[in-house]
């Protein structure tokens, strides 16, 4: 009983520390009661206020754009963390409002980060405080604050960064007895849902620890064994991301998301002032460089895993800095401009691994002293970094009520040059799609390119096919996911471009008649001839051979069922810990 009583009341400490700093970073935004539009504010709004509707409607449309995006049909989510799509899309169903959908998912953000990084820092055994104050630094860190400072989604992927490093701890310990499949396959398999990126640097670093942990063990065949069964249950929760992106991809030539020739100029550098997207800040220079010095002048007396993670960590800190030839490796690998854009994305794994890993440096520190001196380091260092955090957070929540609330102007177009009260009325109104109608975001990402010679994505197209091109046409969505469009004609054969996107694989339907051979633009914007006077219509669908109805009800159902799996199984084994 008394056992009991102590584990709830240390683990009500963390909660509230946890909880605590994570209300004391959403405080700005709930004082001020502001929008936050950042850079990547109205792409993720547009996508998630698809999701959003398709529940609210019951029109469910997996490929189409049906309601974001001006209602364009393009292809997003399904290319797009769409799992995580949808569960914002119910969030923000539950919540119904755009400021408090931000303030919700940020604290979700913080409250999750600190957790993981908390769970992480016990997992390397670091004392309770010294994981405390590791969680509370890493809540305030650089990116775990980009979603509320700028809606950047890899945020997302950070959150749950700390619990791919325990899974690939327990690949090193005690000859892997510890893994299981299903949390490393769920959890894979939650990051591919959410953001693609993340998961592919999370791969890389399971994959390290695999290596080592094979190289380790003498139980080779069973950490084999459970790492091929956990892929293949990774293979079925996600066939719908990999299923959409094999067939979208192979049947058309898109645009790539934003391009960034100039990778070099996006890389981080230690520096002795405020953290940034180009500088790690005093506080974490300090931190990396005193882990460096601990490891290494320690090297024999340090564990394998502290070690492990460290070098790991110090490699993912250099490739985010110009060190790397960013610009030669870009020339070579120009995919790496589209999809990876930013080299200081790396920084994020950096983040994880060093913080965890100087967690784990103070606790092994044989002084008793010492390791004061360590905690007292970490106290000073959770004012500085919390401080910038609630004043970075602050201007940003500032600036919606003034006189100009987009943060982010680029790739955006403003209706009828409407002031900033109107703006800010349109985004708080019950109707959600008010504010994306009159500030549209013009993103390239994964729109046709039907050139002869494929060029960059050209802004002014966009601009002149969808945005601008509004003829007195009604949108309307079916049932069955299809969109509808309807206009009256002055005369039969007139010509009309309608402001959706086809893809292979659309069909388009005039007056119930399937078109078979259609005039597109660079952009797949089709142009009709009217077959009557009067009103016509025209129906766009996606009809995909690769997902289906039945394939996405056996993703939700393999879901449901490996959820429901795991919480049993937890439940079991936390009983029989405390028999």
């Amino acid at each position: 009983m008394l056992n009991k009583i102590n584990y709830l009341k240390n683990h009500l400490i963390v909660f509230m520390t946890i909880f605590l700093v994570s209300l004391f970073l959403v405080l700005p935004q709930i004082i001020n009661h502001s929008l936050v539009l950042g850079g990547d504010s109205l792409f993720h709004f547009n996508r998630i206020y698809d999701t959003y509707m398709q529940f609210k409607t019951g029109n469910f449309s997996y490929f189409q754009t049906n309601y974001g995006f001006l209602q364009s049909g393009r292809i997003i989510n399904a290319l797009y963390g769409p799992g995580f799509a949808y569960l914002l899309g119910i969030l923000l169903l539950i919540v119904h409002n755009w400021i408090l959908f931000q303030i919700v998912t940020s604290f979700l953000i913080f409250f999750i980060s600190g957790y993981s990084m908390y769970f992480l820092s016990r997992e390397l055994q670091s004392s309770k405080k010294i994981s405390l104050l590791i969680a509370s630094l890493f809540m305030g860190s650089f990116y775990v604050t980009r979603w509320s400072i700028n809606q950047n989604f890899m945020s997302w992927g950070v959150m749950l960064m700390p619990l791919i490093v325990i899974l690939g701890l327990k690949m090193i310990k005690n000859n892997a007895k510890d893994l299981k499949v299903l949390p490393l396959a769920l959890l894979i398999s939650a990051l591919i849902q959410i953001h693609v990126l993340s998961a592919l640097m999370s791969v890389g670093v399971i994959f390290i620890f695999f290596v080592v942990g094979f190289y380790k063990t003498n139980q080779k065949l069973q950490l084999l064994s459970k790492c091929f069964l956990a892929a293949l249950l990774t293979i079925v929760l996600t066939f719908n991301v990999w299923g959409a992106m094999l067939e979208i991809f192979t049947r058309n030539t898109l645009y790539s998301p934003y391009t960034h020739l100039d990778m070099a100029s996006d890389t981080m550098r230690i520096s002795t002032g405020s953290y940034s997207a180009s500088s790690i800040g005093l506080v974490m220079s300090v931190i990396f460089i005193l882990q460096f010095i601990l490891l290494f002048s320690r090297w024999s007396q340090v564990s394998l895993s502290n070690r492990l993670i460290t070098l790991l960590g110090i490699l993912f800190l250099l490739l985010s800095t110009n060190l790397v030839p960013w610009t030669t490796i870009s020339n070579l690998i120009p995919q790496l401009r589209s999809f990876l854009q930013f080299p200081y994305r790396f920084y994020g794994f950096a983040t994880v691994l060093l913080l965890a890993g100087f967690g784990i440096s103070l606790s092994e520190l044989p002084s008793f002293k010492l390791k004061k001196t360590g905690e007292l380091f970490l106290i000073i260092s959770i004012f500085f970094i919390l401080g910038q955090a609630y004043i970075d957070i602050q201007q940003q929540n500032k600036l919606w009520n003034s006189n100009d609330p987009l943060i982010y102007k680029g790739s955006v177009v403003v209706s009828n040059y409407l002031t900033s009260d109107q703006i800010r009325t349109n985004f708080t109104s019950s109707n959600l799609s008010k504010g994306l109608k009159v500030v549209k975001k013009i993103a390239p990402d994964y729109l046709p390119n039907n050139r002869d010679e494929k060029t960059t994505y050209n802004k002014k197209e966009y601009k002149k096919d969808i945005v601008r091109n509004r003829p007195n046409i009604t949108k309307a969505v079916t049932k069955n996911g299809d969109l509808i469009l309807k206009w009256h004609a002055t005369k039969k054969g007139e010509s009309i471009a309608l402001p959706i996107v086809v893809y292979n694989n659309s069909e388009l339907t005039l007056n119930g008649s399937r078109l078979h051979r259609l005039s597109l633009s660079a952009l797949g914007v089709p142009t009709v001839k009217t077959t009557k006077k009067g009103i016509n219509h025209v129906a766009l669908r996606y009809q995909s051979g690769v997902i289906t109805k039945n394939n996405l009800f056996f993703v939700i159902t393999t879901w449901i069922l490996s959820l429901f799996t795991f919480i049993i199984l937890k439940f079991n084994t936390h009983n029989k810990k405390n028999k």
